[in-house]
């Protein structure tokens, strides 16, 4: 995606291989072979958490809670206006 940071193209391929993994252990009809795949998204899953709360990726974190509090705050605040809308 054109302007993306950094750290949010690296998030997007992690992403895009761990869809990858899903779609290769959903149809996996060798259990052994399911669990294998799943193992290594699980793992992946883990790794990219635990890189997304350390480093500069805290301070993303901190800026997504922030701009989600405020979102939260904004929709209250919608729905406080359509309540003091007359009903027809």
């Amino acid at each position: 995606m054109r302007g993306e940071s950094e750290a949010m193209q690296q998030h997007s391929e992690k992403m895009e291989e761990m869809r990858a993994l899903m779609k290769q252990a959903h149809p996996a009809t060798d259990p052994a072979e399911h669990q294998r795949l799943m193992g290594m998204h699980r793992k992946m899953m883990h790794e990219r958490m635990t890189s997304m709360m350390q480093s500069d990726h805290a301070a993303m974190m901190q800026a997504c809670q922030e701009r989600m509090a405020m979102m939260h705050d904004m929709m209250g605040q919608m729905a406080a206006e359509h309540e003091m809308m007359p009903s027809k």
